[in-house]
């Protein structure tokens, strides 16, 4: 059987494939799961779905991405990547009962993507799921605790919800990559949180003491350095970030959501519905220009691509995490020299 998992959700899509990896249910099932990225050739991946699983009834093969690149879909792009998405199409109602292939998205695919209309085909074989955002993040964030072992007060999970960034909902086209960030955060306070109450409940008063109303201080601090071309000090934040326990893919989501508000306190500068066009309090929004002044719309421009550029690095393998926020500061910190 094959699987298409996408969404903003991205926590309950890898806990999904997670039961899958569990599901194998051998000490030896790692020898069972294959994991390719966006740059594997379709033949690799048909030859680890036709492989021979050992001592186990089921294979588990996960294509992470390959059905986009950089989280565009892979539509006529080339006459080339049709031929592909026509032979993975031809080839799926025929892969082994042995096998479950599982390509991991972030974005949903067109409705006129080959593999979305193969899935309406209930001969396919074919399971398409999204991961929406929850509706409740209060919910989200008691139910999220609970599979910790852990217990938070309903206060406490308001409180939590409204003190890390959601996204810009005005920001159609990085609406859905701000969720993924949001959620994920929120993971990571939920991780700290649970650790500090050490099993008796987490209340308001920890969420204030633990968690910053956001990364503003951080992230302001951090562009302030590379505004400024104070390299060093850049390096020294974003270390202190990554230190505290954030992942390098948020702090990467974050420096390109950060260059992204920039850019529209660049070009509207005179609006006097500034804040709601950023996705930011009223306050904030004097620190952003300020910030945006520094540089130019020129610089601003090719910041937001490289932060795009390292994206891809590392989704596709070129880089590793860390050397490409490394290697995009420097670029971020030298688009005017």
């Amino acid at each position: 059987m094959w699987h298409l998992l996408y969404g903003p959700d991205a926590l309950a899509r890898d806990d999904d494939v997670r039961q899958m990896k569990l599901a194998l249910g051998d000490a030896d099932a790692q020898l069972n799961v294959t994991v390719f990225d966006s740059s594997a050739p379709l033949k690799e991946v048909q030859a680890a779905c036709d492989a021979v699983g050992f001592f186990v009834e089921k294979r588990l093969v996960i294509a992470k991405y390959w059905l986009s690149r950089a989280d565009q879909p892979r539509r006529n792009k080339s006459k080339a990547d049709d031929e592909v998405l026509a032979k993975l199409v031809k080839w799926l109602p025929d892969l082994p009962d042995s096998t479950e292939l599982v390509f991991v998205e972030d974005d949903a695919l067109p409705e006129s993507h080959p593999l979305m209309k193969l899935a309406k085909d209930k001969q396919a074989g074919g399971r398409v799921k999204l991961f929406d955002m929850p509706e409740n993040p209060v919910q989200w964030i008691i139910e999220r605790v609970k599979l910790r072992k852990a217990q938070i007060m309903p206060q406490a999970a308001q409180a939590l919800s409204q003190r890390i960034h959601r996204g810009n909902k005005y920001d159609r086209d990085h609406f859905a990559q701000d969720s993924r960030l949001y959620l994920r955060k929120l993971d990571n306070e939920i991780e700290k949180l649970s650790a500090y109450a050490n099993q008796r409940p987490i209340t308001t008063d920890d969420v204030t003491a633990l968690v910053a109303e956001e990364d503003v201080a951080d992230m302001f601090g951090l562009m302030d350095a590379i505004s400024q071309r104070r390299l060093a000090d850049a390096y020294a934040l974003m270390r202190g970030v990554l230190v505290r326990g954030e992942a390098p893919q948020i702090v990467l989501t974050m420096l390109s959501r950060q260059t992204r508000m920039l850019l529209i306190a660049k070009e509207n500068e005179r609006a006097p519905n500034l804040a709601d066009l950023l996705g930011v309090k009223p306050f904030a929004v004097g620190k952003l220009l300020d910030q945006a002044r520094r540089f130019s719309l020129d610089e601003l421009e090719r910041a937001h691509r490289a932060t795009l550029a390292a994206d891809i690095a590392i989704k596709t393998g070129q880089m590793e995490d860390l050397v490409a926020l490394d290697v995009l500061l420097a670029e971020i910190g030298g688009v005017g020299s």
